[in-house]
């Protein structure tokens, strides 16, 4: 049975040791399985099947051995895949997250992680625009207002509306360009010579100027709107002021 000659004694395994051999012989059994699972999973999302495909990740996760890290990470960012193409980035971008915890040196998932945080900003930017949207339309429902009303006192709204323009940007949510931001100058680390992550990593940024550019212009523009209301009330506006450059200040 257990019981081994070794120069010509015997040699008895102990409990321990027994036991190691069967969960090393469970690993790699498990293991064997996990990754024929995957392979499966590979041939559908192939064909498109994406769903499906998913299933057989999942399968492949809880037949792997946890000890496997690199294999289970791979897993994860496969899941990842995926969910991109089933439109779900918020569950591709989780199942990056996870293959990352595994594997940090893991480009294929900080490459796809850099994705989802782009489309994930992308549908909050569309959301803004449809509520700003709707927003205007209810205001109009409610009476258009004439060039009196934005320079009198129906404007003396525009303090608080402007309060909650400024709050919505910040408002406790995640700067989702930024951390894509940070994934490309981490992808730029593993891969210093990688033109692709040079690329993405300059799109970024310009992407991050043009909107705190944007946003730049977007409080101005509400400032002004404030001063008018204020100076309305006195039968004056801005435009009535015009300013000029102090050759000695700037």
């Amino acid at each position: 049975s257990n019981r081994i000659i070794m120069g010509g004694e015997d040699f008895v395994p102990t409990i321990e040791e027994v036991r190691e051999d069967e969960e090393d012989g469970e690993d790699a059994e498990g293991l064997r399985t996990a990754e024929g699972l995957k392979e499966t999973g590979n041939e559908l999302f192939k064909g498109g099947e994406y769903e499906k495909s998913l299933e057989k990740y999942a399968a492949a996760l809880v037949a792997c051995p946890p000890s496997r890290r690199k294999e289970r990470s791979v897993y994860h960012c496969n899941s990842a895949a995926c969910h991109v193409k089933l439109k779900a980035f918020h569950l591709g971008r989780s199942q990056c997250d996870r293959a990352l915890e595994l594997d940090e040196g893991y480009v294929k998932a900080l490459v796809r992680r850099i994705l989802c945080l782009e489309q994930l900003d992308e549908e909050r930017e569309k959301r803004r625009g449809e509520q700003d949207y709707l927003r205007g339309n209810q205001e109009l429902a409610r009476g258009k207002p004439t060039p009196e009303d934005k320079q009198g006192g129906a404007g003396c709204a525009t303090p608080a509306a402007e309060g909650k323009a400024k709050a919505a940007p910040g408002g406790g949510e995640e700067d989702l360009l930024q951390l894509a931001l940070e994934d490309c100058a981490r992808w730029a680390d593993l891969e210093p010579r990688s033109a692709e992550a040079s690329r993405k990593k300059a799109e970024i940024e310009r992407r991050i100027k043009d909107r705190q550019e944007k946003l730049k212009e977007e409080v101005m523009g509400k400032l002004k709107d404030l001063g008018n209301n204020i100076l309305g009330r006195f039968g004056l506006s801005l435009d009535n002021f015009k300013a000029e450059k102090d050759p000695e200040t700037g």
